[in-house]
């Protein structure tokens, strides 16, 4: 009949009804994950701190379930420098896990990174009688995990918030001469990824810092170098014996170089700026960052 609603009919609108509720919920999660990742990764700016100091933070040594890798509202056993310190209750920490350690252009050291990856706080003393069997024992600390931008492992580092803060890099003092140009700074290392390349949105850590004018929100112009190149070898005499599919493409000093000239890849801004390095974000790049790339300090534009 006409007027009957058919079983094909009234199943086809509730499959079109479940799909636009998942879509709806779909697209919702879609929005709230890259609000939260954009938070996170606004948040999670690495710290440059002396190797002596971070070498002698306290270290993760397990928790109550002695699992490789530690969650969100695992309970975590830290092993305390000085066996005498005692971290009081409800401390707000954060969790670092060591990055690169950072050398300047002449090859001074820099210090090392110290990549934020957790933050939680030290248990109440209420807790640590009800969860842990020796809460007194010393040397040793415990503490929960609230919130992660990644998984934490044994060995990583703990700084209370306030000790953190003190790491944070302080507002650079005005140049005394403002109209000499600022130096090329260069690319140590990018800090957000293991690649040797960097893409945007990444972090990357440059030279130069204060010394060069730096300020935290500037906006910078990354170029590759110019590279010199020796022409290739296209024939070779039928008696060399490493005449193979690879000789040809070696370089022959008798042959003229190539002169590849410098190009500017991207533009980036400036996150955080030391007395000697700066950490900068990627806005936008034609190519991939790579280390011992130039960094130029955009000129401020007084007109149009």
């Amino acid at each position: 009949m006409s007027g009957a609603i058919t079983f094909e009919r009234l199943f086809g609108i509730h499959i079109i009804a479940m799909r636009s509720k998942f879509n709806r919920s779909a697209f919702l999660a879609l929005t709230l994950f890259g609000l939260l990742s954009a938070k996170v990764s606004a948040e999670a700016v690495p710290l440059i701190v002396p190797e002596a100091t971070f070498s002698t933070l306290p270290r993760i040594t397990g928790n109550t379930l002695n699992q490789g890798l530690m969650d969100q509202h695992s309970i975590i056993r830290i092993q305390l420098n000085d066996p005498t310190d005692r971290l009081r209750p409800e401390t707000p920490v954060m969790v670092f896990r060591q990055g690169i350690r950072l050398n300047a252009p002449d090859g001074r050291g820099l210090g090392v990174l110290a990549v934020p990856i957790a933050q939680g706080h030290s248990l109440s003393q209420q807790s640590e009688a009800n969860e842990i069997a020796n809460p007194d024992q010393p040397g040793v600390a415990w503490i929960r995990l609230q919130s992660l931008h990644q998984e934490v492992l044994r060995g990583d580092s703990v700084m209370t918030r306030s000790q953190a803060q003190s790491y944070q890099p302080a507002a650079c003092k005005t140049p005394t001469h403002p109209e000499t140009p600022a130096p090329t700074s260069q690319v140590i290392a990018p800090v957000s990824q293991a690649d040797m390349l960097s893409s945007g949105g990444d972090l990357l850590v440059i030279s130069g810092g204060c010394g060069i004018g730096l300020n935290r929100g500037d906006t910078v112009t990354l170029w590759r170098p110019a590279v010199a190149t020796y022409g290739r070898k296209m024939d070779q005499p039928i008696e060399n014996k490493r005449n193979d599919a690879s000789s040809v493409f070696d370089d022959n000093p008798a042959i003229s170089r190539t002169q590849t000239p410098g190009h500017r890849i991207g533009t980036a801004t400036v996150v955080a700026v030391y007395p000697e390095a700066a950490i900068i974000r990627v806005k936008n790049i034609s190519q991939a960052v790579q280390p011992k790339d130039l960094v130029r300090i955009s000129p401020v534009k007084n007109s149009p």
